[in-house]
């Protein structure tokens, strides 16, 4: 299973490939959108450049985090808005009518029900 998502099965769409080296597994995008999970410039140190000691430090920290959708421990993304306490596990925050954008340098998730989506120009 993911250990960001805790997902053995996973839309590929949603969640991308499955990972598997050091002892981590982990979907691709599950570790692009976790909060507080950075990559190294290095791409080609740990998984795609996410170190494991960082993602098992994700990992201790999404334990105590409830997932809004699913009500489960273990979620890794938190709603950007500010002053919004909501966390996710990628797969329920498409189930949850989520948006998640990931752009290099910048990631966020959005609970577009308790936070409409407005164009900005």
């Amino acid at each position: 299973a993911c250990m960001l998502c805790r997902r053995v099965e996973a839309d590929s769409d949603i969640c991308s490939d499955k990972l598997e080296k050091y002892g981590v597994c982990a979907h691709v995008f599950c570790l692009f959108l976790a909060t507080l999970l950075f990559r190294q410039d290095n791409d080609r140190v740990g998984l795609m450049g996410f170190l494991p000691r960082d993602i098992h430090l994700a990992v201790r920290r999404a334990a105590q985090k409830l997932c809004y959708i699913c009500g489960q421990r273990g979620a890794t993304i938190m709603c950007c808005k500010e002053d919004c306490d909501r966390w996710f596990h990628l797969p329920c925050a498409r189930e949850g009518g989520c948006v998640t954008h990931y752009i290099p340098r910048y990631r966020y998730l959005l609970h577009t029900d308790s936070h409409p989506w407005r164009s900005i120009q």
